[in-house]
């Protein structure tokens, strides 16, 4: 008989390959620029809604 190879389901994933130092350390540069990007957004959030708080309480006086 013949052996079959088992195929990855639709919902599986296929298995990888071992990885080379270079793929190591790109998926881990990888990861650190997406942590800080989302960081650095999440700052950029925080401080625009600082500024317009305080521009609309700013503009609230002035009247």
């Amino acid at each position: 008989m013949t052996k079959k190879k088992a195929s990855p389901g639709l919902f599986r994933e296929a298995p990888q390959k071992p990885k080379s130092p270079f793929e190591k350390t790109a998926a881990a540069a990888k990861l650190i620029l997406e942590s800080e990007a989302s960081a650095r957004a999440e700052q950029t959030a925080k401080l625009k809604a600082a500024r317009l708080a305080r521009d609309t309480s700013s503009s609230d006086q002035e009247e």
